[in-house]
């Protein structure tokens, strides 16, 4: 038998390139060993004698350090069984047996790793070569173990290491145990796999990690509206082993689909609105799994202003009207404004007869104008009501009040006498005047007012309150012999107006005459001229010779003479004048005879006139005859009617209104006995 041996056995193990780091990482220092535990006898055996094999002896004498190192203090050192290491091949051997060359070193030192590869936690043993630490501590990536005889081995060892005999012993089958040879050997060796079970190697571990996509989420929605859609969390295991995962929420408005798994999932995330006001909350989700770190995703829910609808807004909350029977009050506006949002499209009704709504429905802000008719009601008061409606809004009421009083007894005019008559000579004096009695017929107070409608009547004075007089005069003029006819107008506030006829007689005399006696030209500045107009010249009396002439240079007047009766032509030029009214006279001169004269009266307007529609409410009293209209520069200064029309007419235009003036018109009706209403409303209308 060969003299056991004892030998320090370092076993390598390959691990994966990929695994080094957290490899090099766990390493522990290796405790230091007694002798008994590193060296133990190892034999390798074939059949026969040569250089098939050789014995491997007393390898612990020649390690370069002192074997007493490696022994346990006070104990004996004891040979231990023989180790056969058996060649088994494989076709991916790991480790060999291979004997050292001559001269080398007792134990060669396992294969160094590459730098690469080494760690900070390389072994060290007290006392020790460093050639030694550095073969255990770079043993990782080596796949090859050596065994070299020692120099000192007998002569047929030595024979035997001269030829190379390299075992490629695969772990597997070293642990198999005792290999059978035709030579003999130890049959008690320890096996690989018992050997490499006795050495204490670091377990590598890489723990789970939770991975999540994506690492934060958001939502949105509106005030008192639905939840928005749900969102998906993806959970992974990024690390290494088996990722149990848990997931909770931090928030009640938070809810969690799959809240648990293994490996890869996902977790669906659901937020309720329920009763949030507007505002931002912040809430996350917790990611937990046994051996790895929790992992927070924030949650952020943003709750928006919810838009308002429309809403109808009315003012003034409430009317109040009232008139006397059969007086319509004045018009009133109800403001109609949207109070929320988006576009408000409202209806308007009334549940009364007496009440007008116009317009009755309209889009966004506007005016409603509420018109009052008195026409059948009887003195009392009057409820009706204004509903405002618009799709999907609140409807809004506006009550209206309505109060109907008792009318009083309205003035009425009385006079005396009810006509006027006047006679003068042509060319002669003016007649003595004539006095009318004015008086109330009625009840209330009358206030009244007196106008010709002619230039040749005069009336004194022409307003007054109560009872009075009023002197009518007229002027004979160059009036020629005949017949005038002209009236006096009495009227009143609140009562009927009163004409009183007048008649002006004037007797010819032998002269020259003329007729018409005054001109009236009307024109606008910068406009065209306006029509000549002609005076008749009568010559009475026999053959008078006569001339013409005018006293203004914007007048001419043609023919210039003659001697018997003739039409005259005036003609007026309005270049260059300004507006305003221009006075002239024409004068006839005749042989024997007063010269006779012609007025003439040039009004030049402002070139810009206008025009003002009235429009009324038709009386329905069954004897009606028509409509008066008054035309004042003031406020109720109203002279003789700017016109009539017949019954049946509710429309009347007053042309010719001047600019920069403010009009005011009033309407009466009268009836087929001439008996005049009251003024209606005043209405004006300014000119620009």
């Amino acid at each position: 038998m060969h003299q056991s041996i004892r030998q320090h056995l370092i076993v390598t193990y390959a691990i994966s390139l990929g695994l080094m780091t957290a490899y090099m990482s766990l390493l522990q220092p290796i405790p230091s060993v007694s002798a008994q535990q590193l060296i133990g006898p190892v034999s390798q055996e074939t059949s026969g004698t040569g250089n098939q094999g050789g014995r491997i002896e007393n390898i612990a004498t020649t390690l370069p350090y002192p074997t007493k190192s490696l022994e346990k203090k006070g104990a004996q050192t004891s040979p231990r069984k023989l180790h056969r290491l058996i060649r088994k091949p494989q076709n991916a051997p790991i480790a060999t047996v291979e004997p050292a060359p001559s001269g080398s070193s007792p134990v060669s030192s396992l294969p160094t790793p590459p730098p690469l590869l080494q760690s900070d936690n390389t072994i060290s043993q007290s006392k020790e070569p460093s050639s030694l630490n550095r073969s255990v501590g770079a043993a990782l990536p080596l796949a090859t173990m050596t065994f070299a005889p020692s120099s000192a081995t007998t002569a047929a060892s030595s024979t035997a290491a001269t030829s190379t005999t390299t075992g490629t012993i695969p772990l597997a089958a070293a642990g198999a145990g005792n290999s059978s040879t035709s030579g003999s050997g130890d049959a008690g060796g320890r096996s690989m796999k018992k050997l490499a079970a006795e050495i204490s190697m670091p377990v590598l571990s890489v723990n789970p990690a939770i991975g999540t996509s994506p690492t934060s989420l958001s939502f949105t929605a509106q005030q008192g509206g639905g939840n928005p859609a749900t969102q998906t969390l993806t959970i992974s295991n990024t690390g290494g082993g088996t990722s149990s995962w848990n997931a909770n929420e931090s928030m009640t408005w938070l809810s969690l689909s799959s809240a648990s798994g293994t490996g890869t999932g996902t977790v669906t995330v659901s937020v309720t609105t329920g009763t949030f006001t507007a505002g931002s909350y912040s809430g996350t989700v917790m990611l937990s799994a046994t051996g790895a770190s929790s992992v927070i995703v924030p949650v952020t829910f943003t709750v928006t202003t919810a838009p308002l609808s429309p809403a109808i807004g009315a003012s003034p909350a409430s009317f109040s009207f009232t008139a006397q029977a059969g007086v319509n009050p004045a018009a009133q506006t109800l403001t109609i404004s949207n109070t929320g949002n988006g576009t408000l499209s409202w209806s308007a009704g009334d549940n009364a007869v007496w009440l007008t709504l116009s317009p009755a429905s309209g889009t966004g802000n506007g005016p409603v104008t509420l018109a009052v008719t008195t026409a059948t009601l009887t003195a009392g008061s009057y409820s009706g009501l204004i509903t405002l409606t618009a799709p999907g809004v609140t409807a809004v009421t506006v009550p209206v009040a309505l109060t109907i009083t008792t009318a009083p007894v309205p003035p009425a005019i009385g006079t005396s006498p009810t006509s006027l008559s006047f006679t003068a000579q042509q060319g002669g004096g003016n007649p003595t005047a004539q006095t009318m009695t004015i008086s109330n017929t009625g009840g209330g107070t009358l206030s009244w007012s007196a106008s010709p409608n002619t230039t040749w009547l005069a009336v004194s004075p022409t307003s007054a309150t109560g009872n009075g007089a009023v002197t009518a005069s007229v002027t004979t003029g160059i009036l020629t012999a005949g017949s005038y006819n002209g009236n006096i107008t009495l009227s009143a506030t609140g009562a009927s107006s009163m004409t009183v006829p007048v008649t002006f007689t004037v007797t010819a005399v032998p002269t020259i005459s003329l007729s018409p006696t005054s001109l009236t030209y009307t024109a606008a500045q910068g406009g065209t001229n306006p029509a000549s107009q002609t005076v008749a010249l009568t010559n009475a009396g026999g053959v008078v010779s006569w001339t013409v002439s005018d006293s203004a240079s914007w007048l001419s007047v043609s023919p210039a003479s003659g001697s018997s009766s003739s039409t005259l032509t005036a003609a007026v030029d309005t270049t260059g004048l300004a507006a305003g009214t221009y006075n002239g006279t024409i004068t006839v001169s005749a042989t024997g005879s007063s010269s006779k004269t012609v007025n003439v009266t040039l009004m030049v307007s402002a070139p810009t006139t206008s025009s003002a529609t009235l429009t009324w409410v038709p009386n329905t009293e069954s004897d009606l005859a028509g409509y008066k209209i008054y035309q004042a520069t003031a406020s109720g200064t109203y002279g003789a009617a700017l016109g009539t029309v017949p019954a049946g007419t509710v429309i009347y235009q007053a042309t010719g209104l001047s600019a920069n003036t403010t009009y005011f018109f009033v309407i009466t009706a009268y009836d087929i006995a001439g008996n005049e209403s009251a003024y209606s409303n005043e209405v004006s209308k300014s000119i620009f």
